[in-house]
Order: C-alpha cells, then structure tokens, then sequence
C-alpha cells in the first residue's frame, strides 16, 4: 500500500467528527430528519430507541451516572441523565455534566482512528500505511516471542492511564501469564492517597484504606476541604449538593485552596495557600491542636503509635513558622487549627491538589490523616471512615481471576518474601516490600516515569517493548522531550486509542480502539439499600472503521502467544 501521513489517514473520520455537531447531526442528517418528519405515503418514520448506558466521561475508574441514550435510525443523537437512579440531586434528575454531555463527540470525533497503521518512516516522522488486524496482531506476537526469547519476560511493559478495568484485569493477567510485573502505573493517581493511608490509618487493602472522608455527611459537624475540588471533579454525582444541604443544616466548611473559585467561596474558613505548602500547614496544625491540649486523649491512648515522638517532632513548626511559607496569616492558621481540634465530628477531603501533585504529597497526606485521627474523628458517624453497613448482596458475583500464581518468583522474591515479580520491577513504584496483593491495585507496579527512563539509562535493564493503552506518555508524565527522546530509541511501542495522540508518531504499530459506547465488554457492581445493580455496557453505537475494543485485542493476542488456554 501506498505511504500516507497520519494527516490523509485521519482525513476519513472528519465526516464522522461532523456528526458532533447539533448533537449529532449534520446540515445533511438535518435536512434528512425534515423530510421524516413530513407526512404522507412516502413519508419515512424514523426508527428511534432509547438504550440505558453508563457515562465513564470522568475516567474509566469513575463509572458513576446512568445515562439514557436516544438512537435515531441508527444514530446516536442524544443522551440525558436515567431518572431512576438518582444521579445529581436524586430520583428524577436527568442532568448530566458538561463532560457527560459530550459524551458522543467522542464517537464522532474528526480525529478517531479507523483501522490499524504501521509506521514507515523514521520514528517522529509521523508516516504510516494502512494495515490488516491479522497483519497487526500477528507482527505484535512475534516480536513479543522474539524479545520474551532474547531478554526475558519483563523486557515488555504496559503503561498504565488512571485505574482501567481492562487492562487491571485482562491486561493484568496477560502480563502474568507472559511472565512480565512491569504494569507501569501513573504514580499521580488516587493510588498514591491510598498509599499513604495504607501506611499511616491501615486498612484491609488497597481499595479499603481507611479514610479520613466523611461518608456519612449529614451528621458531619466540620467538613474540611484541602486541596478537593468537587464542584468540577463530582458535580454530577451530587457532591455539591450534599455539601451545600449539609452546611443549610448547620455544618461548618474549612476550604484550603489557591484560589476561591466554585464552592471555596461558600466555606466559613477560606485559607489561600500557596500552591506546594500543604505539609507546612498540616504541621503547624498539628502543632496546635497538640500543643493546646486540643487532642482527644482517649483515642491517642488507645489506638495510636508513636504519639510522643509525634507531638515532639512539630513543636519545631508553630503557625509563625508555617504563616510565610504558606501565606496563610498566623492567626488564620490557629483559628483552623481550633475549630479542626474542638469540632466533632470532622471529616477530611483529601484532593488530588495535595495527594500526588507536589513533591512531598506523602507526608502531606500523612500529617492530614494523623489530624483526623488525633482529634478521634475516625469511624464515628459523620467522621471520617464510618460509612452505612450494607446489606447483603443479592446476587454473588466475582472479580476475574487475573491467574496472579503465573507469576514466577524469583529467588529473590523468595528470599525476601516478597510477592511473585518484585524482585524483576523495573522500576518498582512503591519500595518492594510494601508491593503485596492487598497493598497494590492488582499486583506488583512499576512507576510510569522512570520505566520509560529504562530505555535510556539501562538501568537496572531496559524496557524493549512498550504498550500504551488509553494513554499518552508525552502528556501524562513529566518531561516530555525525555520521553520522546526513549521512545525514538525503544525497540518497540505500540499504541492503542480512540484517537491520534502525539505519542503516535514515534509507534511501530498504531491500534484503533472502540469507545465504551461502542462495546458490550465491561461491567460494575453497586450494592446499595435498594438492592444489587449490576451495570452492563450495552452497544450504544456501531464502531465506527475497523475500531476493535481492548478485550478483544487481549483475547486475540493471547491467542496468537499460544496462551489461549
């Protein structure tokens, strides 16, 4: 086939990116819909349909509103939120956010990727030809024998967007079954903020760290927002609302961010802080709350290590200390420091803006959670970690086996205990020891980072195959000339997405992939008072080219590796 640019192979989706328009609909589909709507014999009536969907427009780790989608002859036109299930403000609502609304310019964008392409010029140069499925996944097998041959198992690493239910499941357990630990996980995800809890709160495991939220908000007295930004990040699934219902009936709001955008204008404490000083506030909170007596005794005496050293240690960071570091006035940061020690009970949104965006978001999150435990706000209604006991679920259902005993252990995961594949991180994102099946998401991560790094400085081995899916290293991470610099020298990198994204450019294989709404392959499971949901992705629009959805490129591809078993 002829050499083409990605430019005229994308030129083909532009009347598709069209239909985004007008929800949906083109000057053409307009005119079409006229003449529909005429009567008389010849007269036309349009097939329309209305198919229940989940919106995951937040993120593949945030499948939350239920949506109702309206399909005209075929075409997906419109989409609201379903009454029944109570999103925003509750049952009857059928908003959605500006992100769910936008939900089908995602399946007729101008820049979707249409079928398989393989790269024929220099890596960067963009140039590309069309080529087959079978062509794809049969040139992505063998290359993957050969490297798994020549340098082990581990030499092939998958990077990791926010948490994805494909890939931390069937993409998981082809890496087990392949022999490789490397799934390059982000490191600047909610992941990190449960890290820290882990380590600092405890927990049953990763999903389950306690938290410092309050999950049962109307009985909460102090919320204290830091660093959380739900009127944007969880408009829709009715956070705003709760807060707002919630500060009506008398409970107090402490919000910590740069700026008083959104609800931070609707707290009774606003504390500006400058962007990155998060620990110096949290300790010179600490420091007061302790050094004023403010603590609850009978908690720290019965549930917390370490309490003497602690109080020690922060009586080197006063609010006098804190006040030009944060730009927060002193005796702004007492008055906090006062309401957080004497109000009960608090609860503690800890936000992305201090979990795993500033070079310190560990200990940062780690003096917040003491903060919370301290003044004995954990699991006590209205505090945080004490949410509604559920009642049994209604139908039993599994997680699918990721077949973690495919793993081979090394001897030096042996010797020191550690789980299968630790030993062989590239780049182990959290210290070995602390990777276990409770602790991780899945099983043992690597950092997104300092994997890619691998190809460069060959330590402590280099990455030689890399799998981008649902993600773009040169966006996603920090420098992204570094990035481009070891993807031009990476052996191989295959891309798979909806759209073309920079990275592209320096593939040796470029996948389409089908949208959610355009797929039937994912599901979730929500047990509530009202019983047992089971959310099922139904088809909602024919994939569009020759667009295939990630299960299906891991099926295949498994069985092309001979591990279709």
């Amino acid at each position: 086939m002829a050499e083409l640019t990605r430019r005229s192979l994308l030129k083909g989706a532009a009347a598709l990116g069209a239909a985004a328009m007008l929800g949906g609909c083109t000057p053409q589909t307009l005119q079409e819909d006229d003449a529909l709507s005429k009567t008389g014999e010849d007269a036309a009536e349009p097939v329309i349909e209305v198919k229940h969907a989940w919106c995951k427009m937040c993120g593949p780790a945030r499948t939350h509103c239920s949506t109702l989608c309206t399909i005209k002859d075929g075409r997906w036109v419109h989409v609201e939120g379903n009454p029944e299930a109570g999103n925003n403000y509750g049952r009857g609502s059928k908003t959605l956010c500006a992100k769910g609304n936008s939900a089908m310019h995602t399946v007729y964008s101008p820049n979707r990727l249409l079928y398989p392409m393989k790269r024929t010029g220099e890596k960067g140069e963009g140039k590309f030809e069309q080529i087959t499925w079978d062509e794809a996944l049969d040139e992505i097998a063998a290359k993957l024998k050969e490297q798994k041959e020549q340098y082990g198992p581990e030499s092939y690493g998958v990077l990791s967007p926010q948490y994805y239910a494909v890939l931390g499941s069937l993409g998981r357990r082809f890496l087990n079954v392949h022999g490789s630990p490397n799934y390059l996980h982000s490191a600047i995800c909610n992941s990190q903020r449960m890290f820290s809890r882990l380590v600092t709160l405890g927990g049953p495991h990763h999903f389950g760290a306690t938290s410092t939220e309050p999950l049962q908000l109307d009985k909460c007295k102090l919320l204290v927002v830091w660093g959380f930004n739900s009127e944007n990040s969880a408009i829709n699934q009715g956070n705003p609302n709760g807060r707002l219902d919630s500060q009506e009936n008398g409970m107090k709001v402490i919000d910590i961010r740069p700026m008083q955008e959104g609800l931070g204008s609707h707290a009774d404490l606003w504390l500006p802080i400058i962007p990155g000083t998060d620990g110096a506030l949290a300790l010179a909170i600490l420091n007061v709350i302790i050094g004023e007596d403010l603590y609850d005794h009978d908690f720290v005496e019965n549930w917390c290590l370490g309490f003497d050293e602690l109080a020690e240690h922060v009586k080197q960071f006063p609010p006098s200390w804190a006040a030009p570091i944060t730009g927060i006035p002193e005796d702004r940061i007492i008055e906090a420091a006062r309401l957080m020690g004497t109000t009960k009970p608090m609860g503690i949104n800890i936000g992305n803006g201090i979990g795993d965006q500033s070079a310190d978001s560990h200990w940062t999150v780690a003096c917040v959670c003491l903060i919370e435990a301290i003044t004995g706000n954990l699991g006590i209604a209205g505090g945080g970690g004490a949410g509604m006991i559920m009642p049994e679920p209604l139908i039993k259902t599994n997680e699918i086996d990721v077949l973690t005993d495919r793993l081979p252990a090394s001897e030096e995961d042996t010797a020191n205990g550690w789980m299968p594949g630790v030993a062989k991180l590239v780049a182990p994102e959290t210290p070995r020891w602390f990777q276990t099946m409770q602790t991780q998401e899945s099983g043992p991560t690597a950092a997104y980072n300092k994997g890619i790094q691998s190809v460069l400085t060959g330590k402590p081995y280099p990455l030689r195959f890399i799998f981008a899916q649902s993600t773009n290293p040169m966006s996603a991470t920090r420098q992204p000339k570094t990035v481009a610099e070891a993807l031009k020298k990476l052996d191989y990198y295959v891309v798979m997405d909806v759209a073309w994204n920079s990275s592209c450019d320096y593939a040796d294989i470029v996948l389409p992939a089908a949208t959610q709404y355009e797929s039937a392959d994912q599901f979730s499971v929500n047990n509530g008072p009202e019983g047992t949901f089971i959310g099922i992705n139904q088809v909602i629009s024919e994939p569009v080219g020759e667009c295939h959805s990630d299960w299906q490129y891991y099926l295949d591809l498994a069985v092309r590796m001979g591990y279709g078993d």
